[in-house]
């Protein structure tokens, strides 16, 4: 049976329909208002607050300037002031070689150091296939002279970062070990990070895993093609101090997992996006473990867990970082950058890497891991348990 409605009662509705509209659009007009108020409220203090002292300073102070530093300070104080740990301001030269980095590429002598309490120059690594490598120098040496000029009248930041320059040129450096001191010349040229290792050992595939950068998926996936040719019985992959870019990680996966979500990540609106799934069909079945420990961080964490949780892979060694988020370096005009964090990851099983992942077997490490096992015993308590671990797993090699 239809019902009739009066004219009266429909305008009657239209009016309480139009009222709750309005209010509904001035609650929401106004909370966005006061957001914005509130916003440029707070940035009008900042900046009349630095353009006080800087008025001051210049007018009163004994000391001349140097432009170039305050404005990096300045930026520098306001990224410490943010509530993000993962928060960064990079120079230019600071931000080039963070691309490079990630890329996996390098122009570069090859050479990785950093300031020692002396006020010189530590090498901490010397990159396979760089310059360096082929020269008379090793991790532990000191630098205490770059192009004939003393590092600690340089400064070692500025020492340090004279180190990369232009292809096909070369640095004049002091190296000073065991008390004896000598000159070299290096040349600096591009050349592709070896980030990965991989040896069969008794029978299993080990692949260590130093970085994560551009390069990596093809020379672990190359890795891993190689071992199954071999039908070796299981993988051991050593991600001990690794960290690096979530980009690679999709092929690295793919042989190990079944097409399946593996993250997503969550915005700070509470927003979700998919982050990373794999596509292709897993075609290693042999056990895995890997091996963590607390500098295994971000990009190298994720692999981890999704390895874990969706090839059955047993983790050895100390908890991880606990490095669950997303960050984004954003260039700035002259050429600086800022590194921020822009969202959470959110595994597709394991609820969150907060607290870093826990170990399957924790073993405590003593001395430095050992990055090239024999498969005869070593001095690395984490590898040997990760070996111990595959052979209580083992069962059929591939066929």
């Amino acid at each position: 049976m239809n019902k009739k409605f009066s004219i009266g009662v429909m305008i009657s509705l239209i009016a309480i329909a139009c009222a709750i509209t309005y209010v509904v659009t001035i609650t929401v007009s106004t909370n966005m208002f006061n957001q914005r108020i509130g916003g440029v409220t707070q940035r009008e203090e900042i900046y009349s607050k630095i353009q006080e002292i800087d008025s001051y300073v210049r007018s009163a102070s004994y000391y001349d300037i140097n432009e170039s530093t305050l404005i990096n300070s300045v930026i520098g104080g306001y990224v410490d002031g943010l509530d993000d740990a993962g928060a960064e301001y990079l120079t230019a030269s600071e931000a080039y070689k963070r691309e490079q980095l990630e890329s996996g590429s390098l122009i570069s002598t090859g050479l990785e150091v950093s300031k020692e309490e002396s006020g010189y120059i530590r090498v901490d690594r010397i990159y396979e296939s760089s310059p360096a490598s082929t020269m008379d120098i090793q991790v532990g040496d000191i630098i205490t002279a770059v192009d004939g000029t003393n590092v600690l009248e340089a400064g070692a930041e500025a020492a340090i970062t004279s180190l990369d320059g232009d292809e096909n040129t070369n640095v004049r450096l002091t190296v000073q070990r065991s008390g004896e001191t000598k000159d070299l010349t290096v040349v600096r040229r591009s050349f592709t990070i070896k980030s990965v290792t991989a040896m069969e050992v008794s029978g299993y595939g080990y692949i260590r895993i130093s970085d994560l950068n551009g390069q990596t998926d093809e020379q672990f996936t190359a890795a891993v093609q190689d071992f199954q040719t071999k039908n070796v019985q299981g993988y051991i992959i050593d991600l001990r101090g690794t960290s690096g870019i979530y980009d690679c990680l999709k092929p690295m996966l793919e042989p190990f997992v079944a097409p399946h979500l593996i993250a997503n990540v969550r915005y700070k609106d509470d927003t979700a996006a998919k982050f990373l799934e794999t596509e292709e069909e897993a075609t290693v079945t042999v056990p895995i473990a890997v091996l963590v420990d607390e500098n295994t961080s971000g990009a190298a964490e994720l692999f981890a867990v999704s390895l874990r949780d969706h090839a059955g892979a047993k983790l050895v060694g100390k908890q991880t970082a606990g490095n669950g988020y997303v960050r984004e370096m954003r260039h700035l005009s002259d050429g600086t950058a800022l590194v921020i964090t822009i969202a959470k990851l959110a595994p597709s099983v394991t609820a969150s890497l907060d607290g870093g992942l826990k170990v399957d077997f924790s073993v405590e490490q003593t001395g430095d891991p050992d990055f090239a096992p024999t498969g005869e015993g070593s001095q690395d308590p984490q590898i040997n348990k990760a070996f111990e671990v595959m052979e209580s797993l083992s069962t059929v090699p591939n066929e």
